[in-house]
């Protein structure tokens, strides 16, 4: 039963994840095609009925794929795709309750908008980038080892191979348009100010 509901939950959220993945692909046109690409869709999932329902519905598929996990790290003779499975939905499981909190907290608490510039700030604030460039990648890269996982499951290896090795080029293209690597990018006052703050709080300024 648990593995029925997280199928069947994990296929409703993946339409969200990769849609979102692909809005951020729009970073490649410079902030304001991506601002402007995040504001067609975000009147959907930020609908007032509509948001609480995602979290909710993230936070469940996270419980869901953690008591799978450590029902299947007991069992022996586990294949690398499988190995592979485990660790990617660990990591998916830690970053989707990181990145729903920031996003939370950057909304209500700073008043600042989950745009272009907040996921930018990072990437170019010199005291944070050693942390988020891995950290945005390997959520990709988790991403596309998932499916392919899935995938390899279902006897579909050539598409497995396809997802799996396809989250690096995406990566790549992340770094490059966030990271101001296309075109120049500086980080707005306001949000340098907000990652500044947050260092201080953790006793890093």
């Amino acid at each position: 039963m648990t593995r029925k509901l997280h199928r069947i939950t994990g296929s409703l959220i993946a339409l969200f994840l990769f849609s979102h993945l692909a809005i951020h692909l729009f970073a490649l046109a410079g902030p304001e095609s991506h601002n402007a690409a995040l504001k067609s869709v975000q009147w959907i999932y930020r609908n007032p009925f509509i948001e609480p329902l995602l979290i909710a519905a993230l936070l469940f598929q996270v419980g869901l794929g953690i008591r799978l996990a450590i029902r299947r790290w007991r069992e022996r003779g586990k294949s690398g795709w499988a190995k592979l499975q485990l660790a990617s939905g660990f990591y998916l499981a830690y970053f989707i309750i990181n990145h729903i909190t920031a996003a939370l907290y950057t909304r209500y608490g700073a008043g600042l908008d989950t745009n272009f510039w907040w996921v930018s700030g990072p990437l170019l604030h010199p005291k944070m980038a050693w942390w988020f460039y891995p950290y945005y990648a390997f959520a990709v890269l988790a991403v596309g080892a998932h499916l392919g996982a899935i995938l390899h499951f279902r006897g579909q290896d050539r598409a497995a191979r396809i997802a799996a090795w396809g989250a690096v080029p995406v990566v790549l293209t992340y770094w490059a348009s966030f990271g101001g690597w296309l075109y120049p990018v500086s980080i707005k006052p306001e949000y340098r100010a907000y990652y500044d703050g947050l260092l201080a709080m953790l006793g890093l300024a």
